[in-house]
């Protein structure tokens, strides 16, 4: 009740100062004129109304205004036209209340573009069109395009959105974390449709898969409306894929490295992997019998030299008429290639901050992906149906040698450990989507989707050796069966995904925004998850000298029986039973309600009013190897939540905004959470709890905002959040150091403050166009406190920051764009920050495990030759922070460092040419 009546004093303190501050609007058109291939500003361009004397010309930002009657509501056609450029024209309604925005993106007379439609979609890829539509928006949306990452550098969906307030990137962590809240608290979708996960240990697909060549903008809601799927507190992060707008094909290679790999020695490769990234050996064991040792891949990695990053990609783009009706084209196609070789320390101590191990190690890593991405866009009258069909290939290959002290391995605490740790893990997303938009008059509308999803993540022939150098001899560790071993897991899962929102438009005489909009989405996700751990016993015998480069010389046919005898954890009496896999099966449905109505009261004022019932139906089955959960187990909810949310919008005037939005979601635990599998990490294993239940969230937001001028923004966002039982990744005393989840507590609190600016710093004109020094700052603080039960988990501490909130992020990029004759220039320089964070949280004595804060800094620079030669050159992590995790103590003791390790400079040079 506490946080319902916070939520309404913020809501009416909202409407109150938005409407103290109110200013009347003038009648009219207002937009921009840009050159639709490199964006700059239009100086000059001539503005006309037909059929009338009214008109203007813009001015050096591209800017224009023309007044208008507001006696009465009118359709006009608006015409942007300048010499050695196609002129172009736009219908648009003015109500008798109303300031319509035009934005035109002209294409030079000489330009490669052989077409340009003017629409929305194109104009998602501009810098200045998303900062426009942002203002727009009725709702808090942040978005990214082309453009921008472009100027940054960003290779990828990840990457990008580290570049926006309040979202950073944990260490070892595939996704982002957004005001504090990780994985679990987020969503991610592609035009508006749930993606699956490819990763049994995330719930969302690893945003880094998505290369910038697919990425035609991405959103960021911090805030819910009733058209997100109602399991998120943090984001939904909704990437929209490119579109045909011309004729064109495009061909880019690059090469490149990292200061830590290129020269090198002894890299190593896991035997069954290559450059491509297939798997000849295949996913799954193939033994039938415990005394044949028929694995197809070899235990002796080989050498690699040549540690050169690579890429090649091809884009194409064609639009052909049907009739007098336009189908668009867009494919691309890719593969990357990347090689790291780094070294660091790994360390774990106990409560008391005695050391139990202490090694180096040193990382051998290449990535390798494949996509593919095909897109079909059909349009008449007003109307729009399109067909995208994505393939995403990713295969990381990880070999990592450790030396070193580790208390309890050995017969000695003092004996010097080896351990080799050789993993795969192959990723394949497929994602199919029909869109279609439909206007069946001027009242009625319709949005519908349906989508196929399918993922594979495999983890084929995870090989593990531990041995123990005594007395000048290198010999097999006794200690346990599973410190030599052979590991598959194999992972599908299938969605069907689909919407249908019916939109009916209220009609009025001022032609203000009035809707009502009712549908339905689905949501239903099986997965089905298989592992085999092969265990390698050894037995009490003379070894011949070990070679760790030659293990295949003892583990192989010829010692099975005399070196060693092979088994499994799973019970039986016979080789069929015992090679039963442990698993998981989940499924998930969610059928959803929703319905909102948008209220334009007047020009200044919007309210939009939403309410979502999700129908949750979520089950797990599982036969775990862990042994309180050695048998076939069933966990079930179902259970509906009502979600309701208000987002209001006010205009102080025509560059000044004042938001606010109120609302409530749920997070549900994920099937890995819920599963109580024992999954072996580098330094640590993590398990899943049957017993979680869901979280619920209540989330208030008020944002200011001003647009200066064309292209600029300042923005500043106060946020709160309260979470009934929240979920946390805690550290468990054991011998494996084992991480598990649970309800911590029973709430959480967040709150914080961002903001963001985009400023041109300084212009000057030349015959060829305008330069401009632009910057970009955005700076978020939050804080955090979770009430925690120590009867519950055995926490160390009564209250706790939550998993992952730094408490202080900044982001920030320069750039320059210059033209000259035939030859576009655009340095960039990009700088972020986080400060040190939680990574799991303590018990039984054990304090926090710490992340410490780090700043990176890259630099990138774009140039164009005569509008066809691209020229690419990037460097990344130029300061090379080292990263570090550190335990934390409660007894005067200093930090005890747990991790560590630099991962070097990454450089590269693209070329392309655009045909």
């Amino acid at each position: 009740m506490n946080c319902i009546k916070t939520f309404v004093s913020i809501m009416l303190l909202c409407v109150a100062t938005v409407v103290a501050y109110a200013q009347q609007a003038a009648y009219g058109v207002k937009g921009v004129v840009v050159d639709v291939e490199n964006y700059t500003p239009l100086k000059g361009a001539t503005i006309t109304i037909a059929n009338s004397p009214l008109g203007t010309t813009t001015n050096e930002k591209g800017e224009f205004f023309i007044p208008l009657p507001s006696d009465k509501a009118s359709e006009y056609l608006i015409r942007a036209s300048i010499m050695g450029y196609d002129a172009q024209e736009v219908k648009f309604t003015l109500g008798n209340t109303d300031t319509e925005f035009v934005s035109f993106a002209l294409k030079n007379k000489d330009a490669v573009i052989e077409e340009v439609v003017v629409t929305r979609r194109r104009e998602k890829a501009s810098e200045l069109a998303l900062l426009e539509e942002r203002r727009k928006s009725n709702l808090m949306v942040e978005s990214i395009g082309t453009q921008e990452l472009s100027r940054k550098g960003v290779s990828d969906a990840r990457a990008a959105l580290t570049k926006m307030a309040g979202v950073s990137r944990q260490e070892g962590a595939k996704n982002v974390f957004v005001r504090g809240l990780g994985d679990r608290y987020n969503s991610s979708s592609l035009n508006g449709l749930p993606l699956p996960s490819e990763d049994p240990l995330y719930k969302n697909i690893s945003l880094d898969f998505f290369s910038s060549d697919v990425i035609q903008s991405i959103n960021v809601n911090k805030t819910f409306n009733s058209q997100i799927g109602g399991d998120v507190a943090g984001a939904n992060v909704d990437i929209f894929t490119k579109e045909a707008t011309g004729n064109s094909l495009e061909i880019a290679i690059s090469g490149g490295g990292n200061s830590q790999t290129v020269g090198a020695d002894n890299f190593r490769r896991i035997d069954g992997t290559n450059w491509f990234g297939s798997l000849p050996g295949g996913s799954k064991p193939n033994i039938t019998d415990f005394s044949q040792y028929s694995f197809k891949n070899k235990w002796n990695p080989s050498a690699q030299n040549n540690l050169f990053n690579s890429s090649f990609r091809i884009l194409g783009n064609r639009r052909f008429m049907l009739g007098n009706n336009p189908l668009s084209l867009f494919f691309v196609g890719s593969m990357d290639s990347k090689y790291k070789k780094y070294d660091g320390l790994i360390q774990q101590s106990s409560d008391a901050g005695s050391e139990l191990m202490s090694q180096k190690f040193v990382t051998n890593e290449y990535k390798v992906a494949q996509s593919a991405m095909l897109n079909l866009r059909y349009g008449w009258d007003n109307n729009a149906l399109s067909f995208n069909s994505l393939y995403i290939h990713d295969q990381t290959q990880d070999l990592r040698d450790f030396n070193g002290r580790d208390v309890g391995t050995g017969d000695g605490d003092n004996d010097i450990v080896y351990r080799r740790r050789q993993q795969v893990n192959d990723n394949h997303i497929f994602v199919n989507q029909l869109h279609g938009k439909l206007n069946f008059n001027d009242t009625w509308s319709a949005d519908l989707g349906a989508g196929l999803n399918y993922a594979i993540g495999n983890e084929p022939d995870r090989r593990l050796n531990t041995f123990i150098f005594k007395n000048n001899n290198l010999g097999f560790s006794y200690n346990s069966s599973g410190e030599n071993q052979r590991y598959f897991s194999n992972m599908t899962e299938t969605g069907l995904v689909s919407k249908a929102i019916v939109a009916y438009k209220i009609a009025n005489e001022g032609g203000l925004d009035r809707k009502i909009e009712v549908g339905y989405n689905g949501n239903h996700t099986q997965r089905d998850f298989d592992f085999w751990e092969l265990n390698h016993k050894m037995l009490a015998a003379e070894f011949p000298t070990i070679d760790m480069d030659n293990v295949d010389a003892i583990l192989n046919q010829e010692g099975a029986g005399k070196y060693f005898d092979l088994s499994t954890d799973m019970g039986g009496s016979t080789v069929a039973e015992k090679m039963k896999p442990f698993f998981y099966r989940g499924k998930k449905q969610v059928n959803s309600a929703l319905a909102s109505g948008t209220y334009q009261f007047s020009e200044a004022f919007t309210a939009i009013l939403g309410f979502r019932y999700d129908q949750v139906n979520q089950t797990i089955s599982f036969l775990s190897n862990t042994p309180d959960f050695s048998t076939n187990n069933f966990t079930k909810l179902n259970k509906g939540f009502f979600l309701p949310s208000l987002n209001l919008k006010y205009n102080l005037n025509e560059k000044m905004i004042v938001r606010a939005s109120g609302s409530k979601t749920y997070t549900l635990p994920q099937f890995i959470e819920l599963a109580p599998m024992r999954y072996r990490g580098n330094n640590n294993f993590t398990q899943g709890n049957p017993e979680l239940i869901p979280s619920t969230t209540y989330n208030a937001d008020v944002k200011w905002e001003m647009y200066p001028e064309n292209g600029e923004l300042v923005a500043v966002t106060a946020f709160f959040k309260k979470i009934n039982d929240p979920i946390s990744r805690v550290e468990v005393p054991s011998a494996g150091n084992t991480l598990t989840f649970l309800n911590v507590g029973k709430d959480a609190q967040v709150y914080g403050v961002e903001l963001e600016v985009k400023k041109d710093l300084i212009k000057s004109e030349n015959t060829y166009g305008t330069n401009v020094l632009s910057g970009g700052l955005n700076v978020a603080y939050l804080h955090s406190v979770q009430n925690l039960i120590r009867e519950k988990g055995g926490f160390s501490n009564d209250k706790d920051k939550l998993e992952g909130a730094s408490p202080v992020l900044v982001n920030a990029d320069l750039s320059y764009k210059m033209h000259m004759r035939n030859l576009d220039l655009q340095p960039s320089v990009v700088f972020n920050y986080f400060a040190d964070r939680v990574y799991s949280i303590g018990t039984a004595g054990y304090q926090n495990i710490i992340e410490k804060g780090i700043p990176s800094l890259d630099f990138v620079l774009q140039s164009t030759l005569k509008k066809k030669i691209g020229i690419n050159v990037k460097a990344e992590n130029i300061l090379n922070p080292e990263r570090k995790l550190l335990r934390e103590f409660s007894n005067g003791q200093p930090d005890f460092l747990l991790e560590s390790y630099k991962r070097g400079v990454d450089f590269s040079l693209g070329l392309s040419y655009k045909f």
